[in-house]
């Protein structure tokens, strides 16, 4: 399986901030997934899949937060990108969809991180055909 970048991600962020939470991302989409934002303004966050682009160390246990005074977990229990296949996935709020772009706060990426996927969470999905009342005899 192979994966292939469908936006980037622009936002200046070259070393890790105080606070992501406050980081105003824009995802910079291919003009051939265009077509694909369609409706995605509507939701109030999103799901985004990235890469890790800048990770090359791989650890299966690590201090969360990177702070030694946290008891070490393994990789797979903490949010670290020191991860097998440096895959990162961040619930960020969705600010606008204009175009090819789409701008998000609080995503947890590097400025250039490849964008794979985004997906609106399912608690916010309210586009599925209400149930029709069942005729009476």
């Amino acid at each position: 399986m192979r994966f292939k970048a469908v936006a980037r991600v622009e936002n200046g962020v070259t070393e890790t901030p105080e606070d992501w939470d406050k980081v105003v991302s824009r995802l910079v989409f291919e003009k051939e997934y265009t077509e694909g934002l369609k409706g995605a303004g509507h939701f109030r966050h999103v799901w985004v899949l990235f890469g890790f682009h800048r990770m090359r160390t791989t650890l299966m246990t690590v201090h969360p937060m990177r702070n030694p005074d946290i008891p070490e977990v393994g990789v797979f229990a903490s949010h670290s990108p020191t991860r097998p296949n440096k895959i990162g996935m961040t619930k960020a709020r969705l600010i606008r969809v204009e175009g090819n772009v789409v701008t998000v706060k609080g995503l947890d990426a590097f400025d250039g991180s490849p964008v794979f996927d985004i997906k609106p969470p399912e608690e916010e999905i309210d586009y599925r055909p209400a149930r029709r009342p069942r005729k009476s005899r």
